[in-house]
This record gives structure tokens, C-alpha cells and sequence, in this order.
């Protein structure tokens, strides 16, 4: 297999610089990922000059191969791969640009953009020019969900009733530009309604609400929602909510057990005779059946590699699933606004961001 051309559009923190956080498991970057994989980053680009040069001396990246602006990168090293790891506003202009540039594949940072419209657009530019579209979500790539996934679709806990999902965060922090999309439902919630997706299947229903901390408009500091998925299941969701720390779990209840799994923890429940009541049945934890897997962006990029060279390969994280978790996201909102129930799928037209928020 010939040298892959690979660019990295965006040196900041999922692009490369949370690398060298001493806590995270790596690779915990598009960079780790890439290079774990065996894929050399041959051009990069940044709008901030140091953080493109501190990222060019790290990955050995000469002069003529980095670039401040996008489009000068792609004209001039036509990248069979690109990796888009900057702000949502830009995620489509940049992506429609590598398309059709000839790019093979686009890793896209999540979320896949502003509103569906983009969204749309830039799957319709991948699709015209048979270029591969991955939507960072990386926790599909997780072995620990991946082992989740297979526990319910084998039955290990029954029937799926209901999911208690929570992604806790500070409040919204910013000027509520329409081109960020949404606050902390969609900055960070889009990992958790992504991985609901992956889970349980679509969502078919959602009613939500939102609220702000000392505004009257703006972005939400904190959202819930009551979702339907798959089989009828009960989604009761959470996220933003102005706390002093990062929270991000499932709590998953079926008729014969529980699973709970959450940033650095994953736990198994089984319904098991009470020692506390006769005639009644406890929950008993039982042991994770999971060996140590393949880290998330290590197989998000073998994916890459694999798709590159032909392979038949199953697409874990599309562009349909981003465009997806982007409008369960916005009928949330639609819903908080409307004070309604809203069936999915949406009119692409059917969300205005500057009426729901007042923007």
C-alpha cells in the first residue's frame, strides 16, 4: 500500500494538545489516534500560528506542508485523508472543500454542524464525490460500549425498559452564535444521544425542556429530555446543568438486570434471589465480562486505514449517524420551545435557532 496523504485541520485539543495530559488514556487525540494506527499527519493547518508550529515540530512536518488557511492546504497537498478538528461553524465548508478535492476520507469532528441543512450538504458533497465520512463519536469505537452493546443484544439483562442518561457539565459559556448550533445538549450531549443511537436504535420521539441561570436568552445552561427509542424504551435524559464537575453515564434497566457505565467505570447487575425478603429478588453485582480492548481513536483509525485499502469494512460512526444525533438534539429544543412532544424525523426546515433562543 502506497504512503497515505493525511492532513490535520485544527492543532488544538482534540486535534492534538490533549496528548499531553498526564491523566487521559491515550491516544486520546485525532493525532494519537492516527499515529497508533500506523497513519503519518504529512500537512497540518491551524488559524493559531503557535499551535500549528508546536504541532508541526512534534509530528516532523516540514515548512512547505503547514498552512494557516484550509483551502491553501488542500489545493496544494490534495490529502487522501483529512481531518477536520475545528470549530462547528466550520466543519461543512472545510468538508465540502476536502470532498471535492478528492479527499478519499474525512474524519469530522463532532457536531457533524450548525443545523441540518449543513449537514445535509456535506453528506450529499461526500456522497457525489465517493468520499468516506466518520463523525467523531468516539465512544462507538469504545470496547467498553462495544461490550455493552453485545451484553442487551444477547439478552444478558432482559428486555430494555428504561436508560437514566446524564452528561453533566457547567453551564453555556459563550455568545450563543447561531453557528455553534446549540449549548451543552449539543456540545457535549451529542456524545450521549449519539451513543443512545448506537445502543438502542433511532429515536422516534422526544419531549424536552431548557433553561438559562440569570438570562432571558441565549443557549441553554441546562436540558432534559424524555426520548422513545428502538423498542418503545424510556429515555430519561440530562445534561449542562451548571455543576462544578464532568459527568457522563448510562444507567440502563432491563427486565432481568442493569448495566451502568460511565467515564471510567462500568458495572453489571443480575437478578438474583433476595437475602433481604422472601419471595423477592434482588439486584447482585456481578463481574464486567471484558478483557482490555483496542483504545476508541486506535480504532477509529485502523477503521481509517482499513477503508483506505478497500477493505470491507462495517462503518461505525457516518454521516447519517452524525446528522441523526443532530436533529434529536434540535427537536429537544424544538420540543422545550414548543412545550410539545416531537416525532422524528425532522423537516430540515422545521428548526429556527434564532426564534427557540432568542438569538
Amino acid at each position: 500500500m502506497k504512503q497515505i496523504n493525511t492532513a490535520l485541520i485544527g492543532c488544538g485539543r482534540i486535534g492534538f494538545r490533549l496528548e499531553s495530559d498526564p491523566l487521559r488514556y491515550k491516544p486520546c487525540t485525532h493525532y494519537g489516534g492516527a499515529v497508533k494506527a500506523g497513519i503519518k499527519i504529512n500537512s497540518a493547518c491551524d488559524i493559531n500560528s503557535d499551535r500549528l508550529h508546536l504541532f508541526q515540530r512534534v509530528a516532523k512536518i516540514p515548512d512547505s506542508n503547514i498552512f494557516t488557511e484550509s483551502g491553501n492546504l488542500l489545493a496544494t497537498c490534495n490529502p487522501d485523508i483529512v481531518i477536520i478538528a475545528t470549530w462547528t461553524d466550520s466543519h461543512v465548508p472545510i468538508g465540502i472543500m476536502a470532498a471535492e478535492s478528492g479527499a478519499k476520507i474525512i474524519v469530522c469532528e463532532k457536531p457533524i454542524a450548525p443545523d441540518l441543512n449543513d449537514a445535509q450538504k456535506l453528506i450529499d458533497s461526500c456522497k457525489k464525490n465517493n468520499t468516506a465520512l466518520i463523525i467523531n463519536h468516539e465512544r462507538r469505537f469504545d470496547h467498553r460500549y462495544r461490550t455493552v452493546r453485545k451484553l442487551i443484544h444477547s439478552g444478558k439483562i432482559g428486555e430494555i425498559k428504561t436508560v437514566h442518561a446524564s452528561v453533566l457539565t457547567s453551564g453555556y459559556r459563550g455568545k450563543s452564535d447561531i453557528l455553534e448550533g446549540g449549548g451543552p445538549l449539543l456540545q457535549d450531549g451529542t456524545h450521549i444521544i449519539d451513543i443512545i443511537r448506537f445502543l438502542f436504535g433511532d429515536i422516534t420521539a422526544v419531549t424536552g425542556s431548557f433553561e438559562r441561570s440569570g438570562r432571558k436568552r441565549g443557549y441553554e445552561d441546562r436540558a432534559t429530555g424524555w426520548l422513545k427509542a428502538g423498542n418503545n424504551i424510556d429515555i430519561f435524559l440530562e445534561a449542562g446543568g451548571c455543576r462544578k464537575y464532568f459527568h457522563f453515564e448510562l444507567d440502563i434497566f432491563g427486565t432481568e438486570g442493569r448495566i451502568v457505565i460511565g467515564n471510567g467505570y462500568e458495572k453489571l447487575f443480575i437478578s438474583k434471589k433476595s437475602t433481604l425478603y422472601k419471595n423477592f429478588r434482588d439486584l447482585k453485582e456481578q463481574p464486567f465480562p471484558m478483557k482490555k480492548g483496542i483504545n476508541c481513536f486506535t480504532r477509529e483509525y485502523r477503521e481509517v486505514k482499513k477503508i483506505m485499502k478497500g477493505s470491507a469494512v462495517e462503518k461505525i460512526s457516518t454521516g447519517l449517524d452524525g446528522y441523526r444525533a443532530l436533529e434529536a438534539v434540535h427537536a429537544l429544543y424544538l420540543s422545550g420551545f414548543s412545550g410539545k412532544k416531537i416525532d422524528l424525523p425532522l423537516e430540515q426546515d422545521s428548526i429556527d435557532l434564532e426564534k427557540i433562543f432568542s438569538l
